[in-house]
């Protein structure tokens, strides 16, 4: 991702998320052709930051789409990737995109990011579920760090309980 990315508003990187998930689906509909009508809607289109963000998202994803779909695939249970609905397919493969190429988004943000996605077009109840457990894995593998890091520091930083002292009784 470019440079640019970083300086994206919050609002405009979750608009430009929603297009890439958009264009991914259409994108997969056409069967992995671009025939030059996979568009955004027409409020979209331009250099908004959140149109740019969403093709660098979408543009990134097709390039690394090998390794993005070894890495999702391996973090299944009990799944692969074809599968799943093709909704909940798309969200995964942005996320994990996102996780892997994408080091100035923290994994948390990541993650949150797409579980809202998949509660706006997830195929089923349990698809928020299933991303946030795949994409976590996939954090945790390969962003440990980051997300583990984070966590050991809050429980450094918590003060320790005051423990009551013992007193003898006779």
């Amino acid at each position: 991702m470019s440079d640019k990315a970083s300086k994206v508003s919050k609002r405009s990187r979750r608009e430009g998320r929603t297009i890439a998930v958009q264009t991914l689906y259409a994108f997969e509909q056409k069967r992995y052709a671009d025939d030059g009508e996979l568009v955004v809607p027409d409020e979209l289109i331009g250099e908004e930051p959140s149109c740019e963000f969403g093709r660098d998202l979408f543009v990134g994803f097709v390039t690394e789409r090998a390794a993005v779909d070894a890495v999702v695939d391996g973090s299944l249970k009990n799944w692969t990737l074809t599968r799943l609905a093709l909704p909940d397919r798309c969200i995964l493969r942005l996320g994990c995109y996102e996780l892997l190429y994408c080091a100035n988004t923290p994994p948390r943000v990541v993650i949150n990011e797409y579980i809202e996605l998949a509660k706006q077009f997830g195929s089923e109840g349990k698809s928020a579920k299933l991303v946030n457990g795949v994409l976590d894995k996939i954090a945790r593998e390969h962003r440990g760090e980051e997300v583990t890091g984070r966590h050991a520091k809050s429980e450094q930083a918590k003060p320790e309980q005051a423990k009551p002292e013992q007193t003898e009784t006779a």
